[in-house]
């Protein structure tokens, strides 16, 4: 299957938050702690599967996939539901950190798109005919 714009966008926005759950884990130490680090580590682990999926489905739908995708989507939701409840629940981390962690996806898309947009050419519009006869105020 040939890839796609979509495919290097789902790729960039993942490599984006990927490096962005990084320096969040690099720099949590000397906010939150190092139990603190493992809770944003974990936070952005979660975001960065999280948007994986989410690419995956949406993949799926676009292709025809014979499930429904709001049956996909609830499945996901819950899926991450229950790992955020497990990894709570075991006391691995607290909801701060995991919540500082998964912060890695919003703002790792935000930096996507912002390296992939490129800046377009100022253009204004021909005019060498000149003025049309039909748009002066008698035209209308």
């Amino acid at each position: 299957m040939p890839r796609t714009d979509e495919d290097s966008s789902l790729r960039a926005a993942l490599w984006a938050t990927a490096l962005t759950g990084a320096a969040l884990t690099l720099g949590s130490p000397f906010v939150l702690g190092v139990r603190g680090a493992v809770g944003v580590a974990l936070g952005s682990a979660i975001a960065a599967f999280n948007l994986w999926a989410l690419g995956r489905i949406v993949r799926a739908f676009m292709n025809g996939a014979g499930l429904p995708w709001v049956l996909l989507g609830a499945f996901k939701l819950v899926g991450l539901l229950i790992v955020i409840a497990i990894v709570l629940k075991l006391g691995l981390t607290t909801v701060i950190p995991l919540a500082v962690g998964y912060g890695a996806l919003p703002v790792g898309i935000v930096f996507a798109q912002l390296g992939a947009a490129r800046p377009r050419a100022a253009t204004s519009p021909s005019i060498q005919g000149g003025i049309d006869a039909d748009s002066g105020p008698e035209g209308r």
